[in-house]
């Protein structure tokens, strides 16, 4: 087995051919093709299928895959380390983050990283925690910050908390139901979501335990930039962490509804691995992460 194998696996399977991973790699497709088979034949199993959407990984596939992401991940951050140490290369790190996290720490972290790192690119992945945590385990990002998942053990991950945020009801400024004081206001109109429980969405808890028709859900939002313009340029309403959206409010473009809400803050956490170190670049962008965190508590 050889790092090119790997390399190549990755490939085929995140394009969906031989002919687009040898297009993307820059060889031939005889040649992706040929260490292809070189690697199920020293594994011994049957890595890859066609089917009506492509090459598709097999089970065996789907195991090789998510080991030999972290093997390449690894490789590429020596790579990054040693550019780093010669002074040469420009750093690429990946984060992994919930629509709170982006919206209340990112430019702040970002902003103070760029001060001393400025030759880096940072690329930001949004989702679910719990696809972010699959996508750290698979060393697909670097780190992840949001809530935990309740849905699994993090006994391989360190986590730590940095932040908290009021949940809160909100609607755009001039909403037809601005002046709501109690959820029955809100019976009529859609809802936007980014926070969950593990029943679902935290708003269909809160409704339907009042004995209130569960809301109309029109879209699930890991990105902030999203559900603030879906909000400011519709009806719809949102159960929402009020930190991210707080500088829309300030400037009058948003309205907490005064509806008192009997539920816990929103708890961003920073999530690392145990077992595999950031590169310097990533734990230093991770520092901001902390530092930005402790400004939101003074």
């Amino acid at each position: 087995m050889r790092e090119a194998h790997l390399r190549d696996l990755i490939a085929v399977i995140e394009t969906g051919s031989v002919r687009s991973a040898a297009r993307k790699l820059g060889l031939a497709q005889a040649a992706v093709s040929k260490n292809l088979t070189a690697l199920e034949k020293s594994l011994g199993v049957p890595l890859l299928v066609r089917s009506a959407r492509g090459v598709e990984p097999t089970e065996f596939g789907r195991i090789v895959l998510r080991r030999a992401r972290v093997i390449d991940a690894e490789l590429r951050h020596l790579q990054e380390e040693l550019e780093s140490a010669g002074g040469e290369g420009r750093k690429l790190i990946t984060v992994g983050l919930s629509a709170t996290a982006e919206a209340m720490l990112l430019p702040t972290a970002v902003a103070r990283f760029r001060e001393h790192t400025p030759n880096a690119l940072i690329s930001v992945l949004g989702g679910r925690s719990s696809s972010t945590i699959a996508a750290l385990r698979e060393a697909r990002i670097d780190f992840a910050v949001g809530p935990l998942p309740t849905d699994q053990s993090l006994s391989d991950l360190h986590t730590e908390q940095l932040c908290s945020s009021d949940m809160g009801i909100v609607v755009r400024a001039g909403h037809p139901a601005a002046d709501a004081r109690d959820l029955a206001a809100l019976v009529p109109y859609g809802w936007l979501y980014s926070v969950q429980q593990s029943g679902g969405p935290m708003i269909v808890t809160l409704m339907t335990s009042q004995g209130l028709p569960a809301p109309t859900l029109v879209a699930h939002c890991d990105s902030s930039s999203a559900l603030v313009s879906m909000l400011l340029q519709s009806d719809l309403v949102t159960l929402n962490s009020l930190g991210g959206l707080e500088p829309l409010r300030e400037r009058g473009l948003l309205k907490v509804l005064p509806i008192k809400l009997d539920l816990p803050p929103a708890v961003q956490h920073l999530v690392t691995p145990t077992k595999r170190p950031l590169t310097p670049s990533a734990a230093a962008l991770a520092d901001e992460f902390r530092r930005a965190s402790r400004r939101l508590r003074r």
